[in-house]
C-alpha cells in the first residue's frame, strides 16, 4: 500500500494447447485468394445485416420514445430515456448522452432517490465508457452520496466500485485500490450478514481489479493473492466464464513476468479452454497472443510465430483493431529474433500503420470528447447561471414575503397598539364618566346636605324670629297694660330685638348660601348687575324654594310687600313675557 506505484503494461493470459507448426508464407497466399473469392459475398451479407439491425434499431428506438411521450409516471419517462441512451451509447455519443441528461432531468425534479440514483449511475457510466473521465466522477460521487443517505449498502458498494474504475483508468492506483478496499468489506459484510447469498460477478470484478492494481503497483504476491481469489469465486459462481478466463489469463501473465513458465502455461492453458468451450473469440485472440509471448519467453520462435499468426488471424475476423495491433508487433518481434528482416520490416510498417491508424482514431476521438466535454461545460455553465438566478429570484420572492410579513405584522402591532390605546383611553374615559358621577352624586348629595342644614337653619331662623316677634308682641301687650312699667324702655328693647333680628338672620343665612351655592351671586351679576341686596336676598331665598310666608316671616315684612317684591325682580330679570317661572328659573342658576 505505501509502496510507489509505477506504471506496467497488463498482460492477460489464457491457457494453451498445442497446434502443429504450419509456413506463414503459405498460409498468408491461402487466405488472400480466400479473401478474394469471397469478399463480395461477405460484404453483401454484411449490409444486409446490418442494415436489418439498424432497421431493427430504429424500430426499438422510436418504439422507446413513444413510451416516453405516453409515460403517465416519472419512473417510466426515467426508464425509457436510460434505455434510449443505452441503445445510441455504441454509435451515436452526443444522443446517447443527450438522452441520459434529460434522464438525469426528469429525475432530479421527481424528488425521487431511488430514481435519482438510477439515472445517476447510468450517465456515468455513459461518460465512463465514452473516456470523459472527469465529468463521470462528479455524476458517481452524487450517486455514492444518495446511496449512502439511503444507507443502502449494495448500492455505496457499486459506487466505491465506479470510482475506484475511475481512478484506475486515471493510473492513479493507491485512491483506485482505497475504493475497491472498501467497496470489498461492504460486499464481505452483507455476504457473513445473509444479506446477499452469493458475491457474484461484483466481487470477481473487484478482485480483478485489485489485482490489476497490485501488479501496477509492482506487487506481484497481492496480484496472484486476488486473481487467484478471484478464480474461486469465478469457478463456483454460474455464468462467470468471461471473467475466469480473464483472470486465469492475468494470473498467467504474473507467473510468466516472474519467470515461472510452467505455473504459467497452467493458467494460460485453463484460460484457453475455458474461452474455447464458451466461444470467447476475443478472449481466443488475447490467449494466442499470450501463448505467442511464452513461447518466446521460451525461446520457441517457430511456436511463438505459429500462435502470432493464429490471434492475428482472428483479430482481424473479430475486428479488435487494438489486439491486431499486438498481434502485428508479436510478429514483428518474431521474424527480428529469426533474423528474418524483410518479414520484419513488412510487420513493423503495419504496425505502424495500424498503430497511426488508431492514434488518428484516438486523435479523432479525443477530439470528439472534447467537444462533448466543452459542451457539458458550457451546459453546466449554463445550468449554474439558471441555478443563480433561480436562488436570486427565490431570494428576491423570500424578501419580499418577510418585507410583507414585517409590514402585515407592523400594522397588526400598531392596529394592536391603537385600539389597546383606544380601549384604554374608553376605559379611561368610562372610569372618569364614574369618576364624574360619584363626584356629581357627591356633591349632590352634599348640596342636599347642605341645603337641609341651610333649611335647618332658616326654618331655625324662622322659629327664632317668630319666638322673638312673639315676645315682642307679649312686651307691647304688657305695656300697654301695665302702667308703671317705663314705656320708652320697653319700646327700646322692642326696637334692639327686631334689629338684632333681622341682621343675624341675614349674616347667618348669606354665609350659609355662599358656602352651598358660591356662583349664584355671580350669575345673577352677569344677568343683571343693577340689583339691589334685598333683590339678590330675596333671589336667594326663592333659590331655596321657599314660600312668601318664610320670607316674609325671615325678613319681617309683610306677605303684600314679598309679593310685590317679586314681581319686580321678574321686570329686572327680564322675566315679564316669559312663560318660565321665577322659582324655576333661580333654581337653574
Amino acid at each position: 500500500m505505501g509502496q510507489k506505484c509505477r506504471k506496467i503494461k497488463c498482460v492477460k493470459v489464457e491457457s494453451i494447447p498445442k497446434f502443429n507448426y504450419f509456413c506463414p508464407d503459405k498460409f498468408e497466399n491461402q487466405l488472400k485468394s480466400l479473401l478474394i473469392r469471397k469478399s463480395f459475398v461477405f460484404i453483401q451479407v454484411a449490409v444486409m445485416i446490418c442494415s436489418l439491425a439498424k432497421a431493427q434499431d430504429i424500430h426499438k428506438i422510436d418504439s422507446l420514445r413513444y413510451q416516453v411521450e405516453t409515460a403517465k409516471s416519472d419512473s417510466l419517462r426515467v426508464y425509457n430515456l436510460v434505455a434510449i441512451s443505452k441503445e445510441y451509447a455504441s454509435g451515436d455519443v452526443q444522443n446517447s448522452l443527450q438522452f441520459a441528461q434529460k434522464a438525469l432531468a426528469i429525475a432530479e425534479k421527481s424528488n425521487q432517490n431511488d430514481l435519482l440514483s438510477y439515472a445517476l449511475f447510468n450517465i456515468g457510466v455513459a461518460y465512463f465508457n465514452q473516456g470523459l473521465l472527469e465529468i463521470s466522477t462528479k455524476y458517481f460521487y452524487r450517486y455514492f452520496e444518495i446511496q449512502k443517505e439511503m444507507q443502502d449498502d449494495k448500492g455505496t458498494a457499486y459506487a466505491l466500485v465506479n470510482l475506484g474504475a475511475v481512478h484506475l483508468k486515471l493510473n492513479q492506483f493507491e485512491q483506485s485500490r482505497a475504493y475497491f478496499e472498501q467497496a470489498l468489506n461492504i460486499f464481505d459484510q452483507m455476504t457473513e450478514q445473509g444479506e446477499i447469498a452469493k458475491p457474484g460477478a461484483e466481487m470477481i470484478s473487484i478482485y480483478n481489479n485489485l489485482g490489476v492494481v497490485s501488479k501496477n503497483c509492482d506487487e506481484p504476491e497481492k496480484a496472484i493473492d486476488y486473481y487467484s481469489r478471484g478464480i474461486s469465486l469465478a469457478r463456483r459462481t454460474p455464468g462467470q466464464e468471461v471473467f475466469l478466463g480473464n483472470l486465469l489469463n492475468n494470473l498467467g501473465s504474473i507467473y510468466l513476468d516472474l519467470g515461472k513458465t510452467s505455473e504459467a502455461y497452467d493458467f494460460l492453458n485453463e484460460a484457453y479452454e475455458v474461452r474455447l468451450s464458451n466461444d470467447d473469440k476475443s478472449g481466443l485472440v488475447k490467449s494466442y497472443l499470450m501463448f505467442a509471448r511464452y513461447y518466446l519467453e521460451l525461446q520457441n520462435v517457430e511456436e511463438a510465430l505459429n500462435y502470432a499468426y493464429l490471434g492475428y488471424n482472428l483479430a482481424n475476423t473479430v475486428g479488435v483493431l487494438s489486439s491486431n495491433a499486438d498481434a502485428l508487433e508479436l510478429l514483428f518481434q518474431v521474424y527480428n529474433q529469426k533474423q528474418m528482416a524483410d518479414s520484419a520490416l513488412k510487420y513493423y510498417m503495419l504496425s505502424t500503420e495500424l498503430k497511426e491508424k488508431l492514434n488518428k482514431d484516438a486523435a479523432l476521438k479525443e477530439l470528439s470528447l472534447l467537444e462533448i466535454t466543452a459542451q457539458f461545460r458550457e451546459n453546466e455553465k449554463l445550468a449554474q447561471i439558471e441555478q443563480k438566478r433561480k436562488e436570486f429570484r427565490y431570494l428576491m420572492i423570500g424578501l419580499t414575503l418577510i418585507l410583507i410579513v414585517a409590514i402585515l405584522s407592523l400594522l397588526y402591532f400598531l392596529s394592536h397598539s391603537r385600539n389597546r390605546r383606544l380601549m384604554l383611553e374608553k376605559v379611561n374615559i368610562n372610569l372618569n364618566s364614574k369618576n364624574l358621577e360619584l363626584e356629581k352624586e357627591s356633591l349632590q348629595k352634599e348640596l342636599e346636605i347642605r341645603n337641609k342644614e341651610l333649611a335647618t337653619n332658616v326654618m331655625y331662623q324662622i322659629q327664632k324670629n317668630e319666638l322673638i316677634q312673639d315676645i315682642v308682641q307679649k312686651l307691647e301687650k304688657h305695656s300697654i297694660s301695665n302702667v308703671n312699667i317705663d314705656h320708652d324702655w320697653i319700646v327700646e328693647i322692642i326696637r334692639d330685638l327686631e334689629k338684632t333680628q333681622q341682621k343675624s338672620v341675614w349674616n347667618e343665612f348669606e354665609v350659609r348660601f355662599q358656602q352651598v351655592h358660591n356662583e349664584f351671586y355671580d350669575k345673577l351679576n352677569a344677568i343683571n348687575p343693577e340689583l339691589s341686596p334685598n333683590d339678590r336676598r330675596l333671589c336667594a331665598f326663592l333659590r331655596l324654594n321657599m314660600t312668601t310666608k318664610e320670607i316674609a316671616s325671615i325678613t319681617g315684612q309683610s306677605i303684600r310687600s314679598i309679593e310685590v317684591a317679586r314681581t319686580r325682580l321678574r321686570k329686572r330679570l327680564n322675566l315679564t313675557n316669559s312663560e318660565t317661572g321665577l322659582i324655576e328659573f333661580l333654581s337653574q342658576l
